[in-house]
């Protein structure tokens, strides 16, 4: 009987302690969802029933005349910016005061993902993007666009493998480019990813990183909503040990191919560079290698199928950048050069549209790291100063989708990223890339790859959804911006 009414007072204090918690905002005027015990505001994500990006959505439209929404993750008070004056501060102005993300990797479990700028510790972050960024100049990428040539022509040849009526996922079809241009231009390896008869290695090796095991998965989707103590805790790795061995390998082995004078003009070869200029180890150049991967593949392969499914739903638009493509390439013989893209005005809006329309990650977090204050609201007698430790959630989805900032937010519009358009938004409304000092560092060498698989595409076929396509609904087990049900197109020569 002791034991038992210890338990229950226990259980009782427990109880009591939740719904004081729970009431964080509230006593401070702050509005917001009706938290559950035990799980706050994100159990839906955990039992898959909702997409987080839906969700936070769904807060972001609810609140429409607040600055912000007050939530938790899980027992833990958090902030949704929805202001753009906000989020500016958060992402720029006030930089410095929210400049850890909130998603963290673990060098214990996962030391090539931690190597990622987006991913790393502390301030390590300025370091690591400091040894990254070379990878991706403008110049660099001016000198690797060759190798593009190569694999959009396979790309071609492939599609023209099948007949008109044959149905390709988008997603599936653009892995196949994705992976080609990112082992090229990183490697000058042929990942054989245009093999119709089995998957290559390298299609395998990223399926393996982007297509986790369910307790990763999970992981992955409680990542946002756990503190960093917490999960360093759970001992599962995005990276998997056989996936970890296989990047490994693959370094060693082509560092050793270049030993002596052998040299070449991939991203390879300026990281090896970069590690005689910084003298690190041979597991932060696979971290390196690994960041290549993430920057240059998932993104890019969600924006690439978003885009065809764009211009397959819109005709007008694809004949308008097939108009421009002729035009430009017309001055270069046929060629298309990394100067022939940059004169191609309309194609950097199409692609800047989709990511609009279908940013591959729909939020994402921040960490205040001192006290901050947050603009007053309406109901408040005094405004709220957040302390450190406290998430900002950034509703990019929201944001991009909020016919405040982009009228009709549904219609596919790329001359909304005109010169003009552009010079008068305001900065918090568009943050495909993220913004501010810790913006996407591969996000020139995404852009490029994507522009250059659309040019080839655009150029040599009508592209067409197919009738066998479904409405697009996300997979609420994934992170990203997927489609559950793919995304079908057909190619039709011109």
């Amino acid at each position: 009987m002791f034991v038992l009414g210890i338990v229950l007072i226990l259980i009782t204090s427990f109880y009591i302690w939740l719904k004081w918690n729970y009431s964080y905002w509230k006593r401070l005027q702050v509005l917001g969802p009706k938290p559950t015990l035990l799980v706050g505001n994100v159990g839906p994500t955990f039992t898959f029933s909702e997409h987080w990006g839906i969700l936070v959505d769904k807060w972001y439209r609810d609140y429409s005349n607040e600055p912000y929404v007050g939530y938790y993750k899980l027992w833990n008070p958090a902030i949704l910016a929805r202001d753009a004056d906000l989020v500016k501060d958060v992402m720029i102005t006030n930089f410095n005061i929210f400049r850890e993300n909130g998603v963290k990797a673990s060098k214990k479990y996962d030391p090539l993902l931690a190597a990622n700028p987006f991913f790393a510790l502390d301030e390590e972050w300025k370091t690591l993007r400091k040894q990254l960024t070379p990878s991706f100049s403008p110049s660099k990428l001016k000198t690797i666009s060759p190798m593009m040539t190569g694999v959009g022509d396979e790309f071609i040849k492939f599609i023209k493998s099948y007949t008109s009526d044959h149905d390709f996922e988008a997603k599936h079809l653009s892995m196949r480019f994705i992976t080609q241009n990112v082992m090229k231009c990183a490697f000058s390896i042929d990942a054989d990813s245009f093999n119709k008869d089995h998957d290559s290695e390298f299609l395998l090796l990223l399926k393996e990183i982007f297509d986790p095991s369910l307790l990763v998965g999970l992981k992955f989707l409680a990542w946002p909503h756990l503190s960093q103590t917490v999960a360093d805790l759970l001992p599962f790795p995005f990276i998997t040990k056989s996936t970890d061995r296989a990047i490994r390998h693959l370094i060693e082995t082509n560092k050793a191919a270049r030993s002596g004078n052998i040299q070449s003009q991939d991203f390879f070869q300026t990281m090896l560079e970069i590690q005689r200029k910084f003298n690190f180890d041979d597991t932060l150049l696979a971290g390196h290698a690994v960041s290549l991967f993430t920057e240059g593949t998932e993104t890019s392969n969600t924006t690439m199928s978003y885009a065809l499914y764009e211009l397959a739903k819109n005709p007008e638009c694809q004949r308008k950048l097939y108009d421009e493509i002729s035009k430009v390439l017309s001055k270069y013989d046929g060629q298309i050069t990394f100067d022939a893209i940059q004169e191609m005005p309309y194609l950097d809006e199409v692609v800047l549209e989709t990511l609009r329309i279908h940013p591959p990650v729909l939020t994402m977090s921040k960490v205040c790291t001192e006290n901050y204050t947050l603009p007053k609201t309406n109901g408040q007698s005094e405004p709220v100063t957040i302390r450190p430790g406290t998430f900002v959630q950034i509703p990019i989805y929201s944001i991009h989708m909020d016919p405040k900032h982009y009228p009709n937010p549904e219609e596919f519009r790329p001359e909304r990223f005109n010169e003009e358009e552009q010079r008068k938004r305001h900065k918090g409304t568009y943050l495909a890339f993220g913004e501010g000092p810790r913006i996407c560092p591969g996000m020139r060498f995404g852009m490029l790859q994507v522009k250059y698989a659309l040019v080839r595409a655009v150029q040599s076929f009508n592209i067409k959804l197919s009738p066998n396509h479904k409405p697009i609904v996300l997979d609420t087990q994934s992170f990203l911006s997927v489609p559950k049900d793919g995304i079908l197109v057909r190619f039709e020569c011109r």
